[in-house]
């Protein structure tokens, strides 16, 4: 998926990209990314008493702004979303009384990014660059209980949310270069979440969401 991403990104960089961006860095600046996602989590489910690894993934997306003071220093903030954090755990548990058919779990995060970003110029037409900032994020963790019809019982099902909300340090670094006129990115980002706890259901730990990021850059004369 990530190699089509890159694909993709490129195509749309040679179609929508300004010339107006020519040599000039600095002053306000306007981009949209599109990234692949991925979730880490420890998820614990109390019926069962044990903790299950999860690593999933989605695509995600934002549109973010700033201003640059140069060509080696911007300041940005961005919104950022995407697509459901989707697993089906615990599936070798369930010769217990508890008598549950399957478990799904659905994970959405979305929030607010704000950071600085210097960059490494090699020439004019390629640089190194590195972030650091904060994410103010906001995540919904979801799971439901299916259990199949039996001895004249219909089939159910339980769903169990939490949702909360925190700040987390971000982290990034890519490299960027000029495409026919626009600034364009590939850069790796991390952040980590706080704990998501329902209790006598589950808690989802140690969340670490990392992303492989594809943006285009335009500077706002």
């Amino acid at each position: 998926m990530r190699k089509a991403m890159v694909l993709g990104v490129l195509g749309l960089a040679g179609t929508l990209a300004s010339p107006a961006f020519a040599d000039d860095f600095s002053g306000f600046r306007l981009g949209m990314n599109l990234s692949s996602d991925s979730l880490e989590s420890d998820l614990f489910f109390n019926p069962v008493g044990t903790t299950e690894a999860l690593r999933n993934n989605r695509f995600g997306y934002g549109l973010f702004g700033g201003w640059a003071l140069n060509k080696y220093l911007a300041f940005e903030t961005g919104l950022r979303s995407g697509s459901e954090f989707n697993d089906d755990p615990f599936i070798n548990y369930w010769e217990t009384p508890l008598d549950v058919s399957s478990v799904s779990s659905h994970t959405d995060v979305k929030g607010i990014d704000a950071s600085a970003v210097g960059s490494l110029w090699i020439g004019n037409k390629f640089s190194l660059f590195g972030r650091v900032g904060v994410f103010a994020w906001k995540a919904e963790e979801t799971m439901s209980i299916f259990r199949d019809a039996e001895n004249g019982n219909p089939a159910t099902k339980q769903t169990v949310s939490v949702d909360d909300t925190g700040f987390g340090l971000l982290y990034g670094a890519g490299i960027q270069t000029q495409l026919d006129g626009a600034l364009v990115r590939v850069e790796y980002q991390f952040t980590e979440l706080d704990d998501l706890t329902a209790p006598a259901a589950f808690s989802l730990n140690n969340n670490k969401m990392n992303s492989l990021n594809f943006s285009i850059v335009w500077v706002l004369k």
